[in-house]
């Protein structure tokens, strides 16, 4: 049976976005493809996918490493997008060069990031973040339970982060943080996302073998 998971019932009828699922990490830490693991049946990227398909308008884009291995590897309705080389630069698979080719690529005003080494991330979540994208803001990005800001499961206005992170990019600054010290970050503090379903495990991220021990028996409870 072909899956889909184009967009449900948007949060806010006012604004759409365009999904973007990272999938660029080099995974030396976990000796083999993150994005391929699989966790509750899902492969985590595909688990990804299903969180941003209620607040995203027609395919989910996945972005860097072997996106295009990926998207025929799987029935959801997903298109690949190889990470964009940055001229006179080296090849870097630094998580900002997944932003910058979704931010470039985008046709919607703001976009959702959501890393597919975050496998606990929900719908709930996403759709939480997405109705607070605003114009007073240029970034909406949730904080983890120990107080670290995380950029990879969050929203960008495109006009103005755009810009930004093309300079950074120019000057070689390929940090996260740097970025949403840049632009207008309306950070969402733990306590206000901590009533949704599964919010302890929101932001546990697999990196290592460990990592992914923990997962399953989180998935298996």
């Amino acid at each position: 049976m072909t899956h889909s998971v184009r967009m449900m019932q948007r949060p806010d009828q006012k604004l759409c976005f365009d999904g973007f699922v990272l999938v660029g990490g080099v995974s030396s830490r976990m000796g083999r493809d993150k994005a391929q693991i699989i966790l509750g049946g899902q492969k985590l990227y595909e688990r990804a996918a299903a969180a941003l398909s209620g607040i995203c308008v027609g395919s989910i884009s996945l972005v860097g490493g072997e996106s295009d291995k990926l998207a025929a590897d799987t029935d959801l309705d997903v298109t690949p997008l190889p990470d964009l080389h940055i001229v006179g630069k080296p090849a870097s698979r630094a998580p900002i060069i997944g932003l910058y080719t979704a931010l470039l690529t985008a046709k919607t005003e703001w976009i959702a990031i959501l890393a597919s080494d975050l496998p606990f991330v929900t719908a709930d979540l996403m759709t939480k973040l997405a109705v607070l994208c605003c114009d007073e803001f240029d970034a909406i990005v949730p904080i983890q339970p120990d107080a670290t800001p995380q950029p990879l499961c969050a929203f960008y206005r495109r006009e103005s982060c755009l810009p930004v992170v093309e300079d950074m990019l120019t000057t070689g600054d390929l940090k996260l943080q740097q970025l949403l010290s840049l632009v207008s970050t309306r950070y969402i503090e733990f306590v206000e996302i901590a009533e949704l379903n599964g919010s302890a495990n929101f932001f546990l991220n697999i990196n290592r073998p460990d990592d992914y021990e923990s997962a399953l028996k989180i998935d298996a409870r």
